[in-house]
């Protein structure tokens, strides 16, 4: 495949990994505009709503006759535009990984080292407070955040009805150490993300949580990097100026010398 270019793929044809060699070589934008090459066509007609106070907050029955449109809307996309992957297809992914649950199925395919994620984007909406039509940004805002573990969107599926968002994602051995929160919480400072309530860490746009040591969400490679799997991260603006913001926000590493030598204390 072309770098920067949307790939069109057939049902039986699911979309290539981009390598993360060549993503590591690219600004902030190009990430961007690549992952939003993917999905330019899915983009049609969407409407952006309105984030913020609470009086904006969807109630149940809004957000499920949205998430029942925005389904219907991106089915019909997917299946114009060969971005409609089939059951068959996504039982060839590799080895399942898990039990089907309610928020995605997991496969992982040895001779690829992907981990394919066949996800529900409105699970965990209560907490996530996902407005249907962010659906499709949904892993970019992941890739701004943690580029180590970015997701590739592949294609929409069906699952009895429901929306299902086809990513694929590096596979990280489970064996790498877990880092301590002390760590964690360092790193996601220099993402100028801050305590924003128990559990969480965020800013004006963007919120992550699910994240602690407890989890399998976070691991150390290593390399020292920490590999953030699969956050929930909770949007407070429109998907497109959350990844604005990210897009033309500079990591605070420098910012931090103080924090550093506070886990030099923790690690003696």
């Amino acid at each position: 495949m072309s770098n920067g270019t949307r790939l069109e793929q057939n049902n039986n044809e699911p979309n290539q990994h981009v390598g993360g060699d060549l993503y590591q070589n690219l600004s902030r934008r190009e990430m961007a505009d690549l992952d939003r090459g993917d999905i330019r066509v899915l983009e049609k007609e969407i409407h952006d709503q309105p984030y913020g106070d609470s009086e904006n907050v969807q109630t149940t029955l809004e957000q499920t006759r949205a998430e029942q449109v925005e389904t219907k809307r991106l089915f019909d996309i997917a299946k114009e535009n060969g971005l409609f992957i089939n059951r068959e297809t996504i039982d060839k992914f590799g080895d399942k990984l898990c039990t089907k649950t309610g928020e995605c199925e997991i496969f992982y395919n040895e001779k690829e080292s992907l981990i394919y994620k066949v996800k529900d984007p409105f699970a965990k909406w209560v907490i996530k407070e996902l407005h249907a039509e962010d659906a499709i940004y949904e892993h970019i805002v992941h890739n701004l955040l943690f580029p180590n573990t970015r997701y590739k969107f592949i294609g929409i599926a069906e699952d009895e009805g429901n929306l299902r968002i086809v990513l694929t994602q590096p596979f990280i051995s489970s064996t790498n150490a877990h880092p301590t929160d002390e760590e964690i919480i360092y790193h996601l400072k220099t993402l100028g993300l801050e305590p924003d309530g128990p559990y969480f860490y965020g800013n004006e746009y963007v919120t992550v949580t699910d994240i602690g040591t407890a989890s399998d969400n976070v691991l150390k490679g290593d390399d020292g990097d920490l590999y953030f799997i699969d956050p929930i991260i909770k949007l407070k603006k429109p998907a497109k100026e959350v990844i604005e913001f990210l897009i033309n926000f500079t990591p605070k590493k420098e910012q931090l010398s103080w924090w550093k030598s506070l886990l030099k204390r923790f690690r003696r």
